[in-house]
């Protein structure tokens, strides 16, 4: 049963005229079942259904009126409802037809002359298409055959060669099956006489181009045409010349044009109705033409493309260039990227791929065109890969998979690509540079474990290489065990028991994941036995100490790291012993025997291989007396591994009971001791007897005594005398004596003999050396006189040869000559030692000199020695010196130091000056040293202070290991280098920056920073990580030393970074990197404008007012956008208009950049001031150390929005108010105020602005204190030097108080053990298993301790027990509250050394001379000296002037005792006294005093005269400026040059104390020139101080008295004179000189004061002399001038007086006659006389006067 419909009659193909009705019927029935409603029937044209026009159940379809627009094919649908089966279709076409109608009609009238030629157009269209045909007169055209008549294809009527009788009707129908239609014209054909319609006309050619005149005649019939140019005829019907060419229209065509050929032409016409001529210039240009046309080009986008397009032109004319691209002209106004230049020259600026094209360059001118075409290519650089995609690779581990989109290739075919890879965050780095540019996958090898990677690919075309890909997402390798072993394994032995290995990691591409440790491993070399294994858990340790191993025994060693996947590779194997120890066993079967007198010969055995502990150095042989344990003698035997050995002791004493013994001995020390063996050498000859002398020597006998020999050397048996007449062995006698005999008498001598005696002990070996002495027989023998007349000569820098003269041999043989000699200092106080004993002949006159000291002053003196003793002393020799000569030892006990990252410091113990071996001046030292690295390259440094102990190499390189040595020299020459020693340089701080630093801004708030690591050679140690340093951020530290790269985040949009990178180490930061990389943030949506105000609103307008964007994030492009409005880059007000009167406007501001919008919104009222904010408060609870939180309540609001608030901060006591923020919204009620400073009060206040201004600032906050927090800086100038062996000092200033960030409540030290840098010298070292820090914790309560004060001090001081002999490295921190500071830099410190800590001890000192002090100590206690003393420094000073005077002699032996030398006589002397070990000197001790002893003085300071007359004077002097003791006295010493009278008197006058400096002399001659010499007394006569003077008034003295008279009395004589010439001076005196006539030398004066002679006459009256003395007297008078003046001349009396002396009982009476001169010179204004009288009381010894008026 069918379900689907048939079409029973289906629609016909039809075709209907315009606007006639059309039908498609269709006539359908169901499967017979179903009835007709439940039939649908659809009808679509085109496919397009229909719906207008179809009858009941559709089967009819009826088009009313159709048109074209109705043509096309019919569908008819039939389908039953509901039925799934398809629908039946049927289709039919419908055309409509249309009658024919014009398209085109010909003109009503159509006037054309003769001979031309007509086109009749007509054109009609209809449906079907209509076919025209043409009528004449009613005649088909066709039929009339006319050749002239042609129909068109498009049905126009074309007639050529009109003549008269083709005048008419013609006619045109249009027929098709609709029905037709007609149009026509009538044709209308004229005779006319020549006319012009283009009369010729000038023109202008190129030349070489064609040349067209026009002639345009126009005439029925046609006239003929001829032109001539001037009388030619150039074309015509009939004439042709070449180039010129009659057109058929008449005109003349040139070709081509040469520049003759300008001039008139003419155009002359004829036919049947006339003629007619007309003239024409033609003008030839030169042809334009260009030259250098533009050429294919291909150029690189955005770089500047130059197409040339240059043309040649006639001068007269101008051109125009005009290009076109894809011929489409150029405008270049229309863009600025575009220019044509003056020569045609098209330049293309920034160029795309948009200017890919044709180019054509036309040339326009009068004188021609031309173009040209080029093709320009614009390339560029390829895009980036696409779809870029990185997988592991499941066969590999170790690689990668990439695969991307092959990318635009930029117009240019790519060449390769480019993989690059960034490995674990660091900078991208080529891996793949040359991939073929087919393929789109590749597997990436080469690549490192456990370490994330990002790869990029990028394309590289002949332009260059493209932008890189989108990096692919971070691709982690899995981790794998070590790949290769750890490197430059290094094992030594530090103890005989323990090894230290040290290595360094594998290279860090091998590591493939993250360290986890090391397996260390060793075993016994050679043997095959299982491993020891050592756990080091942390990969940083690269060293370990092995212990408990076999002494002097070979290991072998390996190390292998450890990850997270596994073990890796061990090392190869290292082998390395154990260090020596010392033999455990003594030598086997010692046997020793004496062989003579001095040897003793050894035989033994090796101690067993494995008890010797190392490499057998040798064998030492010992022997000691028994009765002198500590006198041993060594001898050292090299060792001899085949069979027994054997050795030999020398030089032993002659039968002398030994110890015998023998060590065997490794290099670090000595082994036991064989058993002691005892025996005795072989007995010997004797040595000489002692003391040999004589005593009762008589004409025929003498008795000779001796003592026994010191050197026995056996049992002495006897003893031999003998003697001889001297010369005559004939003579000789002999005797031999009992052993007990010492003395023996000889007789049967010859008187006064000479003989020559002997003495020699005996033993069983026989007579030992005799002892010889000559004596006269009769004649005792006596000391030896002294030697004389010593010459020095043969001067060199360790000997002298002295010649001398023998003295007295004291009648018997010299046997002896000793030297002794004042060494150094030279002096009469200074000791004598002996410097050698010789025995030689009596008769030597010559001697070496041996063992002297170079450059040393030697002075000497000589005795000899006879059988009696010793001789007197000579006398010294002259002073000499040695000469001088290099030293002969290197500075002991050298030690070096690590002083700083860059220096050394190197400590020595200086020579003694008695090893100077020259001038002290020029002695001094010099350090080489050089790198271990690079020993070739040899540094040196002098030191040119003697006294040097310690100096610091500067200008090392950082963290290097040295090698150093050290020599002294002087003028001469360089001594002996010291051993090496080793030392290590310090870690320090980078000294470069890291390199390659680059900076990529990847958004507006990240920048990618990568660089590259520091050269090795500038690290300085171990790369800690690395610091990114800009002002505008807080320092970023990337930990570790592997990453290179860091990506900084939170930046700022838009803003201009300066960034650095700079690597550090534990000890501080490195060099930044310089010139810093600047960088900027992308630009992004920028924020919104601040201070938005309505300052003026009026009724249609309102005015804005804001500020710019806090944060532009870019360049701000607009400020505004308010409604359609659009404001400018710079503008900050607007005007707006427009708005509505008494209406509320929101309007919206924003700034615009290149990436968005943003708008804050407004409202606008007229308005006034706001009230300020109210209940400002900050809750403690929102208060941290740098930021709080205030709170607030707006005031009013003027009646007008609140546009924003403005916060001020002031910082307690006295800071200033500042703004902090002006843009606070208007809608906050709260604010974060940030970038305070911790522990810190502050006070707030609040301001609101609206759009009429600002309030007024509100009430302050209280004042609020924000938090405490950690110190922001460590501790300054922290010192750590050593205190004791076992304890440091630490010293340091506190931090700055504004970086303190709250209380201070102490520091904290944290110490560690350092390892690199071992001291072998100290005890054995221990393996820090955990090297976190010791930590030590000083309180206030410390503090207080110390100090007594309530705060911190500036310098403070702990005391730490550490281990001896190693280094630490100290740091320290402050700490309050909240935490602690950053810790200061690394001091390090080395422990075991440290200077004495207490003074030496006991100090006395004593007087030696009056130029030497003995000054003795002990030394420091034991448990202070903290080492071994090296030596002392004595410090001495006079007492009152120690800045002048102080010295210091240092001693670099361990001497407790010095003398000081060539002190000041007599003075007082403190000194003080330091003892130094190898870390420095010790505190001194107190000062001591001690004085010298007296000594002779100085020379009197000055010697002067004074009151100087013929016969006296007084002569004075200075106490000597060199007192040298307690002066006693001074001696005068005078005497004249010349004798007197014959007689030359010395004269000397003792006076006793230091106070009378002076001396009254009376008694010279007048003219006489004396000398005199005065010297001090101490506790001795120091030397003489002398000068010459003549006796007799000085220049301008008083003249002598005048008219002397005398007259004698019972009681006296009195004297009368008058006053000489006056001199230059007042007369203050006179002198009476009496002397007896017969004695001239015997004179007595008297002075007499000017005061007490009478001013009428001078008169003195003279007692007569006293009992007992009687005589004649003489007497003379002397006036005394001023002082500074000398006496007159005496004036003599010329009389002699008697004298008588009154007799005592028993006394016999004598008489004396007296003489009287009267010698005076008055010297007064008026020249009057005076008198005086001498008065004598008889009682004295001496003459009295008493003088009277």
């Amino acid at each position: 049963e069918r379900e689907w419909p048939d079409i029973f009659l289906e629609p016909m193909n039809s075709s209907y005229p315009v606007k006639a009705e059309a039908f498609l019927i269709i006539v359908s029935a169901g499967s017979q079942t179903e009835p007709a409603e439940k039939l649908s029937i659809a009808w679509k044209r085109n496919g397009i259904k229909i719906t207008s026009g179809v009858g009941t159940f559709g089967r009819r379809l009826s088009i009313a009126n159709p048109t074209s627009a109705d043509i096309g094919m019919y569908v008819c649908e039939a389908q039953l409802r509901g039925s799934p089966v398809a629908p039946e279709r049927a289709k039919a076409f419908l055309s409509i037809l249309e009658p024919p109608y014009f398209t085109v009609e010909p003109e009503t009238r159509i006037v054309v002359e003769v001979e031309k030629t007509v086109h009749i157009q007509c054109q009609a269209m209809g449906v079907p298409l209509p076919t025209l045909v043409w009528y004449k007169d009613a005649v088909p055209v066709l039929k009339l055959l006319n050749p002239r008549y042609k129909v068109l294809v498009n049905g126009s009527l074309h007639i050529q060669g009109l003549q008269p009788d083709d005048s008419g009707i013609f006619q045109c129908f249009a027929r098709n099956a609709v029905g037709e239609m007609q149009t026509d014209t009538f044709l209308d054909v004229t005779n006319v006489a020549p006319t012009f319609t283009h009369p010729p006309a000038d023109i202008t050619v190129t030349e070489g181009m064609t040349a067209v005149l026009r002639c345009d005649v126009s005439g029925a019939p046609k006239p003929a045409i001829a032109w001539r140019r001037e009388h030619q005829i150039l074309a015509s019907g009939s004439v042709q010349i070449p180039r010129f060419l009659l057109l058929e229209s008449g005109g003349l065509q040139i070709s081509p044009v040469f520049l003759q050929d300008a001039g008139n032409y003419t155009c002359c016409a004829v036919n049947s109705e006339g003629a007619l001529n007309a003239s024409a210039a033609l003008t030839v240009w030169n042809r334009t033409f260009i030259v250098r046309p533009p050429e294919d080009s291909t150029v690189i986008k955005g770089t500047t493309a130059m197409l040339q397009c240059e043309a040649a032109h006639d001068p007269r004319i101008s051109i125009r260039y005009v290009w076109k691209k894809d011929n489409v002209v150029i405008n270049p106004s229309s863009s600025s990227r575009l220019t044509i230049g003056k020569d045609g020259t098209l330049i293309i600026s920034q160029t795309w791929s948009g200017d890919i094209g044709d180019y054509t360059c036309e040339v326009t001118s009068f004188g021609g065109n031309d173009s040209r075409v080029a093709r320009m290519e614009v390339i560029e650089l390829p895009h980036p890969p696409q779809n870029l995609l990185a997988t592991l690779n499941s066969s590999f581990s170790r690689s990668v998979i990439l695969s991307w989109v092959r990318p635009f290739d930029g117009n240019s075919p790519v060449l390769h690509y480019i993989v690059e890879l960034s490995e674990n965050n660091s900078p991208w780095k080529v891996h793949l540079s040359d991939i073929d540019p087919k393929m789109t996958s590749i597997t990436v090898s080469g690549l490192t474990p456990a370490r994330t990677y990002q790869f990029r690919v990028c394309a590289v075309n002949q332009v260059g290489k493209g932008q890189y890909s989108r990096e692919t997402s971070r691709l982690m390798l899995p981790e794998e065990p070590p790949s290769a072993p750890p490197k430059n394994i290094v094992a030594s032995g530090r103890t005989n028991q323990s090894m230290m290995v040290q290595w360094q990691p594998p290279p860090e591409s091998e590591h493939n994941g993250v360290l986890h440790g090391y397996i260390l491993r060793y075993r016994l070399a050679g043997l095959p036995g299982e491993y020891q294994h050592k756990n080091i858990t942390s990969a940083e340790i690269n060293y370990c100490l092995i212990k408990d191993l076999i002494i002097w025994t070979q290991y072998e060693i390996q190390v292998a790291s450890y990850n997270g996947a596994g073990l890796g590779m061990f090392s190869r194997a290292v082998t390395e012993y154990t260090l020596q120890g010392v033999p455990t066993a003594p030598p086997q079967n010692v046997q020793a025997e004496a062989v003579n007198s001095t040897t003793i010969h050894f035989l033994w055995n090796p101690p067993p291989q494995q008890f010797i502990n190392g490499i057998n150095q040798g064998y030492k042989l010992l022997a000691w007396p028994v009765d002198a344990p500590e006198t041993v003698t060594t001898v050292t035997i090299t060792p001899d591994f085949h069979g027994v050995h054997s050795g030999y002791i020398s030089n032993l004493k002659k039968f002398a009971s030994y110890y015998t013994s023998i060590l065997c001995f490794t290099t670090p020390g000595d082994g036991p001791r064989s058993p002691p063996q005892l025996l005795s050498t072989h007995e010997d000859k004797p040595g000489v007897v002692g003391h040999l002398s004589f005593t009762e020597i008589l004409d025929t006998s003498l008795k000779v005594s001796w003592q026994e020999p010191v050197e026995k050397n056996g049992i002495i048996t006897g003893y031999q005398i003998s003697w001889e007449v001297y010369s005559r062995n004939e003579s000789r006698l002999a005797h031999t004596l009992a052993n007990t005999t010492l003395e023996y008498k000889i007789t049967g001598l010859s008187s006064l003999t000479t003989y020559t005696i002997e003495v020699a002990a005996m033993t069983a070996k026989g007579t030992g050396s005799v002892t010889s002495s000559t004596i006269s027989s009769g004649v005792p023998p006596e000391l030896p006189g002294a030697p004389s007349n010593l010459v020095i000569s043969n001067i060199s820098p360790r000997s002298a040869t002295l010649q001398f003269r023998p003295g007295y041999d004291g009648k018997t043989s010299v046997s002896k000559w000793i030297v002794e000699g004042q060494v150094g200092v030279i002096g009469e106080e200074e000791e004598w030692i002996t410097l050698c004993e010789v025995e030689k002949e009596s008769d030597a006159q010559l001697l070496e000199i041996p063992n002297l000291t170079p450059y040393t002053h030697y002075r000497f003196r000589m005795r000899q020695v006879n059988v009696v003793g010793k001789s007197p002393l000579s006398q010294p020799s002259r002073v000499i010196q040695t000469l001088q000569a290099p030293p002969d030892v290197a500075p002991g006990s050298v030690t070096v130091r690590t002083a700083s990252e860059t220096s050394l410091w190197v400590r020595w113990v200086p020579l003694p000056d008695t090893q100077y071996n020259g001038n002290p001046e020029s002695v001094g030292y010099r350090i080489k040293y050089w790198s271990v690295d690079t020993p070739s390259s040899v540094l040196t440094k002098a030191i040119s202070d003697r006294l040097e102990r310690e100096n610091t190499v500067e200008d090392l390189e950082e963290w290097t290991e040295y090698e150093l040595q050290i020599q002294a020299f002087n003028a001469i020459g360089a001594g002996p280098w010291s051993e090496v020693v080793r030392g290590r340089t310090r870690e320090s701080v980078p000294s470069a920056p890291p390199e390659n630093v680059s900076a990529e801004a990847v958004s507006s708030t990240q920048i990618l920073l990568t660089w590259a690591a520091v050269p090795e050679a500038e690290q300085n140690g171990l790369i800690l990580g690395y610091k990114v340093l800009s002002i505008k951020l807080s320092s970023q530290v990337v930990r570790g030393n592997h990453t290179l790269s860091v990506l900084l985040g939170g930046l700022r949009k838009y803003v201009l970074y300066e960034i650095q990178v700079l690597a550090f180490t534990r000890i501080g930061d490195g060099v930044p990197s310089s010139p810093p990389i600047i960088e900027r943030t992308k630009d992004d949506a920028p924020g919104p404008p601040v201070r938005l105000v309505f300052p003026e609103v009026r009724l249609m307008s309102v005015r804005i007012v804001w500020q710019p964007p806090e944060e532009p994030n870019g360049i701000i492009l607009g400020n505004c956008k308010a409604g359609f409005l659009a404001c400018y880059p710079g503008k900050q007000q607007f005007v707006l208009g427009g708005v509505l009167h008494q209406y509320t406007h929101f309007l919206g501001l924003s700034s615009t950049i290149f990436e968005g919008v943003l708008l804050i919104k407004g409202l606008f009222l007229i308005s006034e001031r706001p009230a300020p904010p109210r209940e400002l408060k900050v809750p403690q609870s929102e208060v941290t150390s740098r930021s709080l939180q205030l709170h607030w309540v707006p005031g009013s609001d003027g009646s007008s929005p609140i546009r924003y608030f403005t916060v001020q901060t002031k910082e307690l006591p006295d800071g200033d108010w500042k703004t902090y923020s002006s843009s606070i919204s208007h809608e906050a009620t709260s604010c974060i105020i940030d970038r305070l400073n911790p522990f810190t009060s502050y006070k707030l206040r609040l301001k609101a602005t609206n759009d009429i201004g600002d309030s007024h600032f509100g009430a302050e906050t209280e004042a609020v204190t924000t938090l405490q927090d950690v110190p922001g800086e460590p501790p300054s100038s922290v010192s750590v030097i050593p205190h004791t062996t076992s304890s440091v000092l630490v010293q340091w200033q506190p931090p700055k108080a504004e970086s303190l960030n709250g209380l201070l409540l102490g520091y904290r030290i944290y110490y560690r053990e350092l390892e690199y840098e071992s001291m072998g010298s100290g005890p054995e070292s221990k393996i820090i298993k955990n090297p976190s820090a010791l930590r030590a914790e000083l309180t206030r309560k410390f503090f207080e301790d110390i100090e007594g004060d309530a705060h911190l001090t500036t310098q403070l001081f702990v005391f730490l027990e550490l281990k001896k002999y190693k280094r630490y490295e100290v740091v320290m921190t402050a700490y309050n509250i909240v935490g602690e500071s950053p810790a200061s830099a690394p001091v390090e410190v080395f422990v075991g050394e440290a200077a004495p800590a207490m003074p030496p001890q006991n100090i006395q000192i004593n007087a030696l001379s009056a130029s030497q002090l003995e000054v003795t100590w002990d030394p420091p206690p034991v448990d202070s000296q903290n080492g071994n003393i090296q030596g002392y420094k004595v410090y001495y000073w006079e007492e009152d002037s120690r800045n002048e005077t102080e010295k210091v002699k240092v001693l670099f032996l361990p001497e407790t005792s010095v003398r000081l030398k060539n002190l000041t006589s007599y003075s007082k002397y403190l000194v003080c006294i330091s003892a130094f070990n190898a870390a420095g000197d010790g505190p001194k001790s107190s000062p001591g005093q001690g004085r010298t002893h007296q000594a002779a003085p100085g020379p009197p300071s000055f010697l002067a005269f004074s009151e100087i007359t013929c016969s006296t004077l007084n002569v004075s002097w200075g106490e000597p400026v060199a007192a040298n003791g307690i002066l006693q006295g001074y001696r005068v010493i005078y005497e004249p040059l010349a004798p007197v009278q014959g007689v030359s008197k010395v004269v000397t006058v003792d006076i006793k104390g230091n106070w009378q400096r002076w001396l009254k002399v009376r008694d010279l001659t007048k003219g006489m020139t004396y000398l005199f010499r005065v010297q001090a007394k101490t506790i001795a006569y120091g030397p003489e101080l002398q000068a010459n003077i003549t006796a007799g008034p000085a220049e301008g003295s008083p003249g002598s008295p005048q008219h002397v008279l005398v007259s004698k009395t019972a009681s006296g004589l009195t004297l009368y004179w008058t006053e000489g010439i006056s001199g230059e001076k007042p007369t203050t005196g006179y002198i009476i000189e009496t002397r007896p006539s017969g004695n001239p030398l015997l004179k007595e004066k008297h002075e007499l004061t000017q005061k007490n002679v009478s001013h009428r006459i001078c008169r003195a009256k003279i007692e007569r002399p006293g009992k007992g003395e009687a005589g004649r007297y003489l007497y003379s008078i002397l006036l005394t001038p001023d002082r500074t003046q000398g006496g007159s001349h005496y004036t003599n009396t010329g009389q002699t007086f008697n004298a008588h002396k009154h007799i005592e009982p028993r006394q016999r009476q004598t008489q004396r006659q007296f003489n009287l001169l009267l010698r005076g010179c008055l010297i007064l204004a008026t020249g009057g006389s005076s008198c005086f009288i001498i008065h004598s009381d008889g009682t004295s010894s001496l003459p009295h006067y008493n003088v009277v008026n």
